[in-house]
């Protein structure tokens, strides 16, 4: 879990965006969404049969994503290359800063200033 304090010094639309990041990363982090199915067609064919088909009405596909989140992913990549590339490193991987940076061949310092102003970005997409 990331540090609380780091919150205590965003303004309250950064804060907010923030937030919204933090649970699209979350969702974005899905096996589901990452291209590999939920299950796998040896399970599906325990569950449903040889053919891996449900017969029953019962049956729930794959979780459509929430209309709030729709809005941050389509913004996300409307960014930049650079600014997109920051973004899904900081909220889909959880390592430190040092390593983040690295992958996306920055500085430490450059790399805060390129999530920052994605952010920004992001807030004009998102809320305005």
């Amino acid at each position: 879990m990331r540090d609380p304090r780091n919150l205590s010094h965003m303004d309250p639309d950064t804060k907010a965006m923030h937030l919204l990041l933090e649970i699209w990363g979350k969702w974005a982090r899905g096996t589901g969404i990452a291209g590999y199915p939920t299950c796998s067609p040896t399970e599906r064919a325990v569950r449903y049969g040889r053919l891996g088909i449900p017969q029953e009405s019962n049956y729930k596909g794959e979780p459509e994503i929430p209309d709030e989140i729709a809005k941050v992913d389509a913004a996300i990549a409307r960014l930049g290359d650079i600014d997109r590339r920051a973004i899904v490193s900081y909220y889909t991987h959880w390592e430190p800063m040092e390593f983040l940076a690295r992958r996306c061949h920055m500085r430490i310092r450059q790399f805060q200033n390129v999530l920052r102003r994605a952010r920004w970005r992001l807030i004009i997409q998102v809320y305005k």
